[in-house]
């Protein structure tokens, strides 16, 4: 799978991002997995964001430009100089708005942790 991922980007073809994982995290598994394939954590982040957003048509969201939906999150690492590092989440914007976790969390699990 590596060795085919990095024939497609090397030639151009537009890498999307998509995981039939059902953990939590296996999205962050799979940006990790594409750069140890040889991706870039600039190209991973690319194929997770943009080119997802634009193979299903979703011409509102992707990038953070004006006139789309702001969903977006802020971390306490960069990602670019360590993929695992989209793990260490601050804080989380739908449409623009943070997402109160904490509350999300005690709704969620009971804990608040």
């Amino acid at each position: 799978q590596a060795r085919n991922l990095m024939r497609l980007h090397r030639e151009g073809i537009p890498i999307a991002f998509g995981t039939d994982g059902s953990a939590p995290w296996a999205a962050h598994q799979e940006l990790a997995d594409m750069v140890l394939a040889g991706m870039s954590p600039g190209d991973a982040l690319v194929a997770a964001t943009r080119n997802s957003a634009r193979l299903l048509a979703l011409d509102d969201t992707g990038t953070l430009e004006a006139g789309k939906f702001a969903d977006f999150v802020i971390l306490d690492g960069n990602p670019l100089d360590d993929i695992s590092h989209t793990r260490r989440i601050a804080e989380v914007h739908l449409r623009g708005t943070p997402v109160d976790r904490k509350t999300l969390s005690t709704r969620f699990t009971g804990t608040g942790s």
